[in-house]
């Protein structure tokens, strides 16, 4: 559904005083799930401005926290469950966003479906999400699913995008012998600067975030600002290997056979191993050295 489709049909439920309990928002959280939650919650608080909706009494956000980038029960009580049990400050509605609702535990998953099957009165839970399918199936039963053009849509903004195509497109990669090898270490590095150059970004966008928000009063916690860097950044790689499935899957379709096969498999298996948090310019190393970037040889 488009952006504006799906923003309407919202909005309609809110002037009929009938919008569900709970939204589903599929698609890029730091694109067009983020953009509708925060058109939705400008329907739901006339007049507040978007940085005051960072920080208003009766808006409350959760986000995926420590390092392990979960949402723990805790943090679903503390943050949500509880102070959306509270008596409106402003009487009116109250409103809920789940940015990352994939990343919920079992037990806050849980936690949180009882709140959802039994809603407090003028209440809405907008549950952010790129990977619906991680979500408990009773959850998103309860709630109108939106599945924005973003959904699947992973690829890196440039100039990242271009950094990282340029490398794979450097048909010096092709070298034979110890010529492509070395080709391909160079290549390695300039790939893990471009996931060096994410990270810093991360950081620098997170830090832009949480200073709009300190000057409307709301404070987080050094803990708090590094998980939810380390959140951002992790969503910056998975954009990262995106764009590298794309660049190998599409050289599969136009040239079939098992050595292209094989460079998608070996994408997965970097996945895999970033995952792991594993040391980023070892399996990057690793992974070029296991692609083949001509017919018949590497």
């Amino acid at each position: 559904m488009e952006l504006d489709s799906a923003h309407a049909l919202i909005a309609k439920a809110i002037q009929d005083g009938r919008p569900a309990h709970g939204y589903l928002v599929v698609g890029g959280v730091r694109g067009q799930a983020r953009e509708l939650a925060l058109a939705v919650l400008k329907d739901l608080f006339p007049g507040v401005g978007e940085e005051g909706l960072k920080t208003h009494p009766d808006i409350h956000w959760l986000y995926p926290e420590s390092k392990s980038r979960l949402i723990t029960v805790e943090s679903m009580h503390a943050k949500l469950i509880d102070p959306m049990e509270q008596t409106a400050f402003a009487g009116g509605w109250k409103a809920g966003v789940v940015v990352g609702a994939d990343r919920l535990q079992p037990v806050s998953a849980n936690a949180f479906l009882k709140t959802l099957e039994e809603p407090p009165p003028k209440t809405v839970f907008l549950l952010l999400t790129a990977s619906p399918e991680q979500l408990l199936p009773t959850i998103v039963s309860r709630c109108q699913r939106i599945d924005l053009p973003d959904a699947h849509e992973h690829q890196l903004a440039d100039p990242w995008r271009t950094n990282v195509l340029g490398v794979l497109a450097d048909p010096r990669l092709s070298e034979p012998a110890a010529a492509g090898l070395a080709r391909r270490a160079q290549a390695a590095e300039r790939l893990a600067d471009v996931l060096a150059a994410l990270k810093d970004h991360s950081e620098r966008e997170v830090s832009a975030e949480l200073a709009a928000s300190a000057q409307e009063g709301a404070e987080m916690s050094e803990a708090e600002e590094n998980a939810l860097a380390s959140s951002r950044y992790r969503e910056y790689r998975r954009d990262f290997l995106f764009t590298l499935m794309d660049f190998f899957a599409k050289r599969m379709r136009e040239k079939p056979g098992l050595a292209t096969f094989r460079n998608v498999e070996a994408v997965e298996n970097l996945a895999r191993s970033l995952d792991r948090n594993m040391n980023e310019l070892a399996v990057l190393s690793f992974f070029m050295d296991q692609v083949r970037f001509a017919d018949g040889g590497r």
